[in-house]
């Protein structure tokens, strides 16, 4: 079935996108690569201008629903897509209920209105049946998650061996993350808070750059009254997750406590996902249910920062950048929301403290901040 829709050659291990033509559907059905913005939802124009597509595209695009399959969850399955004759795209269909439907709504009122080099950019849309549609560009290197932890799951992990993340490439990563958010909270009026920052929501494109992704939690406002649910926030099982927000590992305890998600929860989890990128630690172990910032935080307070960093690099990291980083994440991880830094003020440490952002990502931090028109 994928080799009829030319997608048996496109592994979703970092291949780059093929250019075939057997067995496509006419261009006409397809997704453009720059979306005109003539059946933009609404009339806006903030977001990258994605199109309105009908049902018959979305199956077109999926060949009947029947291509391969690159990431599923509790609420949506997400496919590989064809959107021409050159290029790949992944398809989000949400589960089909009522409540889904309005936190479809919410991540696709968030995308339409931003743009930004770090965040996964959406190209269409599809609203004519309550299960919604959402279709983003391609990243071929699948996610952070993936890239920092799948070599620790066995079998399965076998035909996705890669080397480790070398040090500049994951300070690149958090810089680049860090942007995003700075541009959410800062750049946006009002601003958006995310609401669900951890690895498995940072896609990895061909050139492994950050894609920040999965705005369903998203809140837009300086702060955002949202009683967590204990059930849900531990596994995001229920269906009530338009007032659920965030992920074991990473949710801030103020949070927790208090049910107001303002800017500092995303700089929260945020810290634990920087943990993540100097460790190699998932931020909860699966065995113990110890979270990361447990785990390590009294080690990196302590100025122990090479005691805890990821084994698999070696000497080949520079031990001041960790020490700072290390001790960045501990300010964001801070116990009160006021005593954490804001994300200018991380981006601003990151620019100036860690020289492998340079030798990664080259000298231009300045423009990446700015919202693409």
């Amino acid at each position: 079935m994928l080799d009829a829709c030319g997608l048996l050659d496109c592994l979703r291990g970092g291949e780059r996108d093929k250019d075939e033509d057997g067995g496509r559907a006419d261009s006409s059905s397809r997704v453009s690569d720059e979306p005109s913005g003539a059946s933009s939802a609404g009339g806006k124009s903030g977001g990258g201008q994605a199109r309105r597509l009908g049902w018959a595209e979305i199956e077109s695009v999926t060949c009947g629903f029947s291509s391969r399959v690159i990431g599923q969850g509790g609420f949506s399955t997400v496919y590989l897509a064809s959107l021409s004759s050159s290029r790949l795209g992944a398809v989000k269909v949400q589960r089909s209920s009522e409540r889904l439907h309005r936190v479809f709504r919410q991540e696709l009122d968030v995308l339409m209105a931003v743009r930004h080099p770090h965040i996964v950019r959406l190209l269409g849309y599809c609203d004519e049946r309550e299960e919604g549609v959402l279709v983003f560009e391609y990243a071929s290197n699948g996610d952070l998650h993936e890239r920092l932890h799948l070599h620790r799951s066995g079998a399965i992990a076998v035909a996705k061996q890669r080397a480790a993340l070398p040090w500049a490439r994951r300070m690149a990563i958090a810089f680049q993350v860090a942007m995003a958010l700075e541009y959410l909270h800062e750049s946006r009026d009002p601003a958006v808070i995310h609401g669900d920052i951890k690895a498995s929501n940072v896609l990895l494109d061909a050139s492994l750059d950050a894609k920040l992704c999965d705005f369903g939690f998203a809140h837009v406002g300086f702060s955002s009254a949202v009683r967590p649910n204990a059930a849900t926030t531990t596994i995001r099982a229920s269906a009530t997750a338009r007032h659920v927000m965030g992920s074991p590992g990473y949710l801030d305890p103020h949070f927790l406590r208090s049910g107001v998600a303002t800017k500092k929860s995303d700089v929260y989890s945020f810290g634990v996902l920087m943990l993540e990128l100097v460790t190699g630690q998932e931020a909860m172990c699966a065995d113990t249910g110890c979270r990361l910032t447990a785990a390590v935080g009294p080690t990196v307070s302590e100025g122990k920062v090479a005691d805890v960093v990821d084994r698999r690099l070696g000497d080949v990291y520079d031990r001041e950048e960790a020490a700072t980083v290390g001790a960045l994440a501990l300010e964001c991880t801070d116990a009160s929301p006021g005593l954490r830094p804001s994300m200018a003020d991380v981006v601003r440490v990151l620019q100036e403290k860690t020289s492998a952002l340079f030798s990664a990502v080259g000298p231009k931090p300045a423009a990446a901040r700015k919202m693409v028109s």
